[in-house]
């Protein structure tokens, strides 16, 4: 899968759980959770969806390395691969 193609189902996925977000004014190096004022809660539901929706497993021990949105579509691309 191309990287442009995980970054739009992030972003979608990010859009179900901030329908409120802006993706052309996030900052994708920030962290994720204060940028769009997430709790751990939203995060670990983000995470399974997007896990579903790409059929990989994004292990809670590995949260720590998809702080920031380009983390995170660094961890997806390398888990696609």
């Amino acid at each position: 899968m191309e990287r442009n193609q995980i970054e739009t189902v992030v972003i979608e996925e990010l859009q179900n759980i901030a329908p409120e977000m802006e993706a052309d004014l996030l900052d994708w190096d920030e962290d994720l959770r204060e940028e769009l004022d997430i709790d751990s809660m939203d995060f670990m539901i983000l995470t399974v969806a997007l896990g579903k929706r790409l059929g990989v497993q994004i292990p809670d021990r590995d949260h720590h390395l998809i702080t920031s949105f380009n983390k995170l579509v660094d961890y997806l691309q390398r888990s696609l691969s």
